[in-house]
């Protein structure tokens, strides 16, 4: 809880869905945002994938189990065990559904109607970052 509360700010701040709070806390940090874009950019990976695409030094692994951890908890990452033939890693990671349709969701509020013929500089920035092939495809899955 924050520094100020009372019984209303309790009250409507318990409106809110507790999956959503989740959701909102584990993005609430960069290395989680970088670990949630690695995903959507690339899809499914590894947990040394991900260390290698971040540059994440071997000794510093149990900081990136934690905040995995925390992505899981808000249900926008899974982990999955499996055996892949030629890959020596076992764990892989990649965006949920809810995962997947919370960041439609915050994309979709981004292009607002009467913004639709002024260029959104941000926007254009992170999906030419992200890999514009990528947006389409997760845009796609959600308008199907």
């Amino acid at each position: 809880m924050g520094i100020y509360t009372n019984k209303k700010i309790e009250e409507y701040a318990n409106e809110m869905p507790l999956e959503l709070k989740r959701a909102i806390e584990a993005l609430n940090d960069d290395f989680r945002l970088a670990i949630f874009f690695v995903l959507f950019k690339y899809g499914e990976l590894s947990f040394s994938q991900i260390m290698t695409e971040l540059e994440i030094p071997r000794k510093d692994s149990s900081i990136l189990s934690h905040h995995l951890k925390i992505l899981e908890k808000g249900a926008l990452i899974e982990n999955e065990y499996a055996k892949k033939e030629g890959i020596d890693s076992h764990s892989f990671y990649d965006l949920t559904e809810f995962g997947e349709d919370v960041l439609k969701g915050l994309m979709h509020t981004l292009a607002v109607p009467h913004l639709d013929n002024e260029p959104i500089e941000p926007l254009k920035e992170l999906l030419y970052r992200v890999g514009l092939t990528q947006a389409e495809k997760a845009f796609k899955r959600g308008n199907k």
